[in-house]
């Protein structure tokens, strides 16, 4: 799917990255990876998860225990050290580009911007524990499949580092969504909900079903059971002579 989206990016956007890292989660590694996508004609760097948590050996150790516990902390730590000198565009592989992620001088301005949810996916027991009730009081839920960070550590304030620090201890299910979803109501700068898709209608009529665009749609996040749909859409890509 990595291949999928990053063929998607390169296809639709005329502003694309000048550097592309692909960080494992353990499963394969790096030098495959540099491999298997120059073979495809994509230049790339790959890191191991270990990499990048082990940054924060020293000056937030509980990020690294978070990593080395749970696939949360290891996308937490990845984005997060990878942004401490670049501006990222971190995007999930179930996620097609149709557009721009951005315009030019966003890319030079921007330290913050997120993807917006079909629904309130948190953290329920840290939410409980920290008094964070307060996140659930927004019509824009969250969705960290596509952020756009710049900034690194520097850029978590009080509530993130608490969250992160309990999550050491408890890792909980769409823990790193949760410190995304503090850290965007610090920063209140997101994609609409037509720029990147992240809606399930298709989950009801599956056998009718075509991808939900919309003129200004820059991608689509294809979420739970909608993966036959992505692979449909990116086949259709591959075989339209359009860029």
């Amino acid at each position: 799917m990595v291949e999928a989206s990053l063929f998607s990016l390169y296809r639709n956007s005329e502003v694309v990255p000048s550097r592309v890292v692909i960080v494992s989660d353990g499963s394969w590694e790096p030098e495959y990876g540099v491999r298997y996508f120059r073979k495809r004609g994509l230049q790339v760097e790959c890191l191991t998860w270990k990499h990048c948590a082990d940054f924060y050996r020293n000056t937030l150790p509980e990020l690294t225990t978070w990593a080395e516990k749970h696939i949360w902390g290891k996308k937490m730590a990845a984005i997060l050290y990878l942004s401490e000198t670049d501006r990222v565009l971190f995007s999930d592989p179930d996620v097609l580009w149709y557009a721009d992620p951005l315009d030019a001088k966003e890319w030079n301005t921007t330290i913050f911007k997120i993807s917006i949810d079909c629904c309130h996916s948190y953290d329920p027991h840290f939410i409980k524990a920290s008094g964070s009730e307060y996140l659930y009081d927004t019509q824009e839920p969250i969705n960290c499949g596509v952020v756009f960070i710049h900034g690194g550590m520097k850029m978590l304030n009080d509530k993130a580092l608490e969250c992160i620090r309990y999550q050491a201890e408890h890792c909980g299910n769409f823990a790193e969504q949760t410190v995304f979803a503090i850290m965007d109501r610090q920063y209140d700068n997101r994609w609409s909900r037509e720029e990147i898709v992240s809606a399930i209608d298709d989950v009801v009529q599956p056998l009718f079903s075509k991808t939900i665009m919309y003129p200004n749609t820059a991608a689509r996040h294809y979420l739970w059971r909608l993966k036959w749909i992505y692979w449909i859409e990116y086949f259709k890509m591959r075989l339209s002579g359009k860029k």
